[in-house]
Formats: structure tokens, C-alpha cells, sequence
């Protein structure tokens, strides 16, 4: 492998030349990073050798009136339009958000308090939110409408499955049922045929279909056997070897259904034969309940009876409560401290059938389940230590199985909402670093921003994906003590970006004292897009990032590269910066050269004729010995190219 190419040499007139570009490193000391690197790189994505490019800043689209910043966010889709839920626990309240208009719904009035909220799309029809206080779905049970899922009906019960006539009329009453919302329809099937008139023209194997009072399945009758001694004739004995299927009446609320007819009559017919007039008495039984609406507020012990004497028991789902939701194998995956709680196949409310729960006891879950993550076939459960993969979902004589294994009792998660697919891998945050989950090793990717993550603060983490400039970036927001590009410590919100082993950070502008902030990314036609809140005490607003026609001021900062000997008092030094320049003078870009002790005047550069700009400053720091530059500007270049700085000589430092 050749040598890293060298920024350039010192000596009595020192001469460095960046143009490789390699992205940010705060880990080691400013003097010490690779000549290539930058100890700072803000609101300018480092493509590659000799491209640089500032990018632009946020658009407000709207405000809320909530006075401090959300504590979660989540977008999901419906039908071609994006949305996301905004949640404020300081309030309780959360929102639906509009994502291409900003426009505000509330959902949630003063219920979201605990900072546990976490919610997952479903099924492509609206969001599946969980919290320690309750479950709920916007837009799946109903469009466009928030749905408790608490207390739902979550199965039925038989009870006395009484035989009755076909064709009567059957009505429910209702005892206990304090809810409201529910749709319940009994349905019954013939188990009982005898033969009244043997009609004429039969054959023996003729399927008889018994088609009156609207089946789901219409009950079959087989002709076993014919009288008269022919090949066709009048029906001599029938066999009975499919029962149908009959709904009932639909019970919603009240104390009495309305009646419906209920089963075959056993005269109306159809028949794959030329047979005509036979008749049937027929008995038909209840075999189930169906759930149309599982509606919510149900309590246990609630029955319905008909008026034959049918009973049956409604087992409602109780309090669902959790802090972790996840989609995954047609399921809906539910964590409340150590126990998952998962549904039936197809179902997001019905945690019977082969739905069920099981409980981690192994000692390397240190405390809780802190999230559920699906991705690349598999299912994710972090602890703050930990993760397992979970996959192989089978089911087998009506119980569901799986595969669990331990990925790392090492790492883990503690916040959630920091959880992100990037290409084949999982991103997230721990308070060691960011990781990416690759196969079954996590990797430390954020090495080289360690300086970074030792200041970031409080516990409100987010990432995503997000294209820049061409470049899928992973992006997470945090929230930190900076004092890398700042004169003094400022704590602010910051996002940090990856992309092909680079780092570099993008920021905008913010309230001193609302530090929280919270964001999300979503895909608008097809691009990945980061959206953003910023909150001044009275209004949180909503931001669409990147946005071209915002400007936005970049900073970048150099290696302290060694000079080789100390510098004179008063010895001159160049600084030049090469790209491509816009507008007319002044360029707004502004040029500072650094030391180990000091930072020379600000200095603003002219527009040149030939792309390049050449500026001289004077070195007062006699004795120090590190040189480097701090270059800012904003709308003034699309990109930049190279950045220099060297001792005086007569000779052009840039030819060649």
C-alpha cells in the first residue's frame, strides 16, 4: 500500500498544500491527525481529493405552539403520502405532521408524559404507537383516525353451542358489555340434514349446494344413493360432508342485536346434476364469533347469548402497554421491560390464536429491553448492554416458535430512536461511539469523531439516512459541549454525517437554552430527505434540511501541521484557497491562520481572476511552531478545491 500523500513540509519557510480531503478526526490532538484530515468540517460534505462542497441550509415550513422541543418522532406512509408523529412529553401531546405541507394535527391531548413513547409503520395503511400508558393505531383501524386499542376485544369464547333450525331468526343480547366499538357476528354451520323430498332426476355423486341466507360457504350435500333403478332418479340417501358457513347477526352495541336469518332453509338449492325439487330439513349450530371491529373500553366476564340459548364469553386484551413496537413475519412485536409480547399472523390487535410472549431472563440483559429493530430478516431486541437476533418464525400444531441468539453482551442501546438501517447494516448509538451492526459483529464506526462523542449530552439521539451531494450519509443528531468550533463552549444540537469511511457535521441555526432538539428522515421520491425541529420557548418549528435556496455558513479547520522550526516574530506567511468562486467582490470568505497559541486577525478575501486567492498575514507568534487554517464562508463558493498556507518566498507557491 503507498504512503498517505503529505499536506506538505516544514522548515524556516514551511509549505503545506490540502487537497486529499479525507474528512473529519477529532480524536487525536489538532497537531496530530493525518495531514489530509480535518480537525473540523461544518455545513461542507469532503466528496473526494479537490471537491468540497458547502451545502445549503434549513426552510421552515411551519410552527406549533409547544414551548419545549419533542422527545420522538417517527414518519411513516400512507398511500403515497408521508407523515410522522411528533410527540412532546413535557405536554403529553402528539401530532400528526403533514411532512410535504407541515401541516399539524393533533392525536393525543396531555396522554404522552412518560418519554416512552415508540411507534412503527404498518402495513403501508398508518402507525402502530405503544407506550407504558396504552397502544394505539392511527389510520389502520380507520383512516385518517387515532384508535385506542386498549381493552379491545381481543378473542371470544365459546360457551353452550346449541342446535337450531335453519333459516330462523336469531338476534344476540348482551350482558357486560361496557365498551363500545366492537363488531361481533356469530357464525353457524349445518351439522344435521334429513331428507324430505327425494325430488327427481338425481345421480348418485350430485354436489347439492344449500345457497339461501347469503353463506360465506354454502354447506354441501352428496347424493349417496338413488330409488326408481335407474341412472337418474328420485334421491334415495344423502351424506353431509361440508357443514358451511352461515353469519349471524352483528352485534355493536346496546343490549339486543338487531334479528338476522340465520342458515339454510333447506329448500333453496343448486346442484351440479340435472336433479330438481328435493328438500331438506336442516340443524345448524354455532362454531364461532367472528371480530369485525375489536373496538376498546371491554372489561373481562362480558357475554352474549342468542335467543336459542347460545353463549358466548368476550376476553378482552386488557391494558397493552409497552415501550418498544416493531413490525416483523406478519406480526406485531411488543417490549414492556423483559417480556415481548407478539400477535397472531396478519393481526396488530389480537394476541391470541398463535400469538404469545415470552420473557429473557439470561443475565447479559443488564436491565430492560430498551428496543425492537426489524431488519434483513431478522428482529432485533438491544438492551443497554446487549443484542439478540431473533428469526425462524415458525408454527406448529397451533404454537408459534423461533430462533434467539445473543449477537454481542458487550454494546447495546440505550435510545431507540438513534436505530437505523444504512445499506445491509444497522446504525446506532451508544455512549461509546456509533456503531454499525454488519452480520453478527457490531463495528465502531465514529472513531474517528470520538472528540465529539466524549461531549455529547442528554439523551435524545436520532438518526437516518439522508443524500448529499450524490453521497448516502448516515446522519445521527446529537446535542454537545462544543468547543471544537467555537471560541468559547456553546452546547447546541449537531449532526454528524458518514459516508464512505468520511465524517463531517451539519448544523443550523438555534435557541440558546432549547438544546433538545429531534428530527427524522424520510424518502421524498425516492431521496432520502432529513427533516428538523428547533424550538425558542413559545413555537417548536419544522424544517426541511438541505434546502437550496437557504444559505448557510460553513466552517472548516485544518491540522495544526508542524512548520519544522519555530516561526520568527513577525515573519510573513500566504494563505490561499482555490475553488469556485460566485458573486463579486467581497467573497464573504474569510481566511485564519493558526497556531498552537493563537489565531491570527481575520482576514476576507477578493474574488481572483483565476479561480485562486491569495491573501499575506503576519505571523506575531514568534517561538510557536504548528501552523493551520480556519476558513469560513457561506453563499460566496460551490466548491472547494484546495487550501495552502507557507512561509514567504519569491517564488509561486502554487505552480507546479
Amino acid at each position: 500500500m503507498p504512503p498517505r500523500a503529505q499536506a506538505g513540509v516544514g522548515g524556516q519557510n514551511p509549505e503545506f498544500v490540502l487537497r486529499e480531503f479525507e474528512g473529519m478526526n477529532t480524536l487525536a490532538a489538532r497537531e496530530a491527525i493525518n495531514d489530509n484530515e480535518f480537525w473540523w468540517c461544518e455545513n461542507a460534505i469532503p466528496i473526494a481529493a479537490g471537491k468540497v462542497l458547502p451545502v445549503s441550509g434549513a426552510a421552515q415550513l411551519s410552527t406549533v405552539a409547544e414551548a419545549t422541543s419533542p422527545t420522538y418522532t417517527c414518519n411513516f406512509n400512507v398511500s403515497g403520502v408521508t407523515y410522522a408523529l411528533v410527540v412532546f412529553a413535557s405536554s403529553g401531546n402528539g401530532y400528526i405532521l403533514t411532512v410535504a405541507t407541515g401541516v399539524w394535527t393533533k392525536v393525543f391531548t396531555g396522554t404522552l408524559t412518560s418519554g416512552q413513547t415508540f411507534a412503527t409503520p404498518y402495513n403501508n395503511q398508518g402507525l402502530l404507537i405503544v407506550d407504558p400508558t396504552g397502544y394505539w393505531d392511527y389510520a389502520v383501524t380507520t383512516p385518517g383516525v387515532l384508535t385506542v386499542q386498549n381493552n379491545a376485544v381481543a378473542s371470544i369464547t365459546n360457551g353452550i353451542m346449541n342446535r337450531l333450525p335453519g333459516g330462523v331468526s336469531v338476534f344476540l343480547t348482551a350482558s357486560g358489555l361496557a365498551g363500545a366499538g366492537a363488531m361481533l357476528q356469530p357464525v353457524y354451520e349445518v351439522v344435521f340434514v334429513n331428507l324430505v323430498n327425494a325430488g327427481t332426476g338425481y345421480a348418485v355423486g350430485d354436489t347439492i349446494n344449500l345457497t339461501d341466507n347469503n353463506p360465506t360457504l354454502p354447506a354441501q350435500i352428496i347424493v349417496a344413493t338413488i330409488t326408481g333403478g335407474g341412472a337418474t332418479g328420485p334421491i334415495g340417501t344423502i351424506t353431509l360432508p361440508t357443514g358451511g358457513s352461515y353469519p349471524g347477526p352483528i352485534y355493536t352495541s346496546g343490549a339486543t342485536s338487531p334479528a338476522a336469518t340465520t342458515g339454510p332453509s333447506g329448500t333453496v338449492t343448486t346442484t351440479t346434476g340435472g336433479g330438481t325439487g328435493v328438500a331438506v330439513a336442516v340443524k345448524i349450530q354455532p362454531t364461532a364469533m367472528n371480530i369485525l371491529a375489536r373496538g376498546s373500553g371491554y372489561a373481562l366476564g362480558g357475554t352474549l347469548v342468542d335467543n336459542y340459548g347460545d353463549t358466548w364469553t368476550v376476553v378482552p386484551s386488557g391494558v397493552i402497554s409497552g415501550t418498544s413496537i416493531a413490525t416483523y413475519d406478519g406480526r406485531v412485536w411488543i417490549s414492556y421491560l423483559r417480556t415481548v409480547n407478539f400477535t397472531d399472523i396478519d393481526s396488530y390487535v389480537s394476541f391470541g390464536g398463535v400469538g404469545g410472549s415470552f420473557t429473557i431472563p439470561d443475565a447479559y440483559l443488564v436491565a430492560n429491553i430498551t428496543a425492537l429493530y426489524a431488519a434483513n430478516n431478522y428482529l432485533y431486541i438491544f438492551g443497554d448492554t446487549s443484542i439478540d437476533a431473533l428469526s425462524n418464525v415458525t408454527v406448529a400444531a397451533g404454537v408459534t416458535s423461533f430462533s434467539r441468539i445473543n449477537v454481542t453482551g458487550s454494546v447495546g442501546c440505550s435510545l431507540a430512536s438513534s436505530i437505523f438501517s444504512y445499506y445491509r447494516g444497522i446504525v446506532f448509538y451508544h455512549a461509546s461511539g456509533i456503531y454499525l451492526l454488519s452480520g453478527s459483529t457490531p463495528e465502531k464506526i465514529s472513531e474517528k469523531i470520538s472528540g465529539i462523542i466524549a461531549a455529547a449530552v442528554g439523551t435524545q439521539v436520532y438518526g437516518g439516512t439522508v443524500l448529499v451531494a450524490g453521497e448516502l450519509c448516515a446522519v445521527v443528531q446529537l446535542v454537545i459541549n462544543d468547543d471544537f468550533a467555537q471560541t468559547a463552549t456553546v452546547t447546541r444540537p449537531l449532526f454528524v454525517l458518514f459516508f464512505r469511511g468520511r465524517w463531517w457535521v451539519y448544523s443550523f441555526p438555534f435557541t440558546a437554552g432549547f438544546y433538545t432538539t429531534a428530527s427524522f428522515t424520510y424518502a421524498a421520491a425516492g431521496i432520502a430527505t432529513l427533516a428538523a425541529f428547533r424550538c425558542t420557548g413559545a413555537l417548536t418549528a419544522y424544517y426541511r434540511c438541505f434546502s437550496p435556496a437557504v444559505a448557510l455558513p460553513w466552517l472548516l479547520r485544518t491540522k495544526l501541521w508542524d512548520a519544522g522550526a519555530p516561526l520568527h516574530e513577525k515573519q510573513s506567511m500566504n494563505a490561499a484557497i482555490a475553488g469556485q468562486f460566485q458573486g463579486i467582490n467581497p467573497t464573504g470568505v474569510i481566511i485564519n491562520v493558526d497556531t498552537e497559541t493563537a489565531t491570527t486577525p481575520t482576514r476576507p478575501i477578493d474574488v481572483p481572476s483565476d479561480g485562486y486567492a491569495l491573501e499575506v498575514t503576519l505571523s506575531t507568534e514568534g517561538g510557536s511552531q504548528y501552523l493551520g487554517l480556519t476558513v469560513t464562508g457561506s453563499t460566496d463558493m460551490t466548491q472547494i478545491d484546495l487550501l495552502a498556507l507557507r512561509g514567504k518566498q519569491d517564488r509561486n507557491m502554487l505552480a507546479g
